[in-house]
């Protein structure tokens, strides 16, 4: 191959290679997408520049419309407990994964989450034993990134974990994990901008 042939050839894999990459970059433009940095559903309202932020707060966490198993169920309390430990576990997962540190309630540059649960389903402990998803527990949440100072609303997002291994006589590490992940998931989602 002559130099002038390679040199063409090497400026062609660039050009591809950088077309690549920013097409593998999801879009930060407002809009609804759909399994956007492993997120479900993120509608972009305002486009914002996380690095311009020093703290991330979570300022609810509501759980009080969630659907309880029936009272007679043997669900019914360990779904309660459950709802206690959640928001710990997902401030957690917010921590381990976020570029900067989280606060309950913080002054200055900060994102606030607002998060509320839409489904926290027990599963089945008899039908985890089997494996493959089965019996899995799972928790949805829908939700709002907030410039802290103006108020303003900077995107919303809804998501969903199950989890289905381990704890064969307890919900409620299943659950901890659960909400910890969803708040790994949104600090990713925070890291993206």
């Amino acid at each position: 191959m002559s130099r002038r042939r390679c040199q063409a050839f090497v400026c062609f894999l660039a050009l591809f290679a950088c077309q690549s990459a920013s097409a593998a970059r999801p879009s930060t433009a407002p809009g609804t997408y759909r399994d956007w940095h492993d997120v479900d559903e993120v509608t972009i309202i305002r486009p914002f520049v996380a690095a311009n932020y020093n703290q991330i707060a979570v300022e609810s966490f509501d759980s009080r419309r969630v659907k309880l198993p029936p009272a007679n169920d043997n669900t019914h309390e360990a779904v309660q407990l459950a709802l206690q430990r959640m928001k710990p576990a997902f401030i957690e997962g917010v921590s381990r994964k976020a570029k900067r540190k989280t606060s309950d309630n913080a002054p200055g540059k900060t994102l606030v989450i607002r998060a509320r649960l839409t489904k926290v389903d027990p599963g089945s402990q008899a039908a985890r034993v089997f494996g493959f998803g089965a019996g899995s527990v799972k928790i949805a949440m829908i939700g709002e990134i907030v410039d802290a100072a103006s108020g303003q609303v900077l995107l919303r997002f809804a998501q969903e974990r199950r989890s289905s291994f381990g704890a064969l006589g307890s919900y409620g590490p299943l659950f901890e994990r659960t909400a910890r992940e969803l708040g790994e998931d949104v600090a990713q989602l925070i890291n993206a901008f």
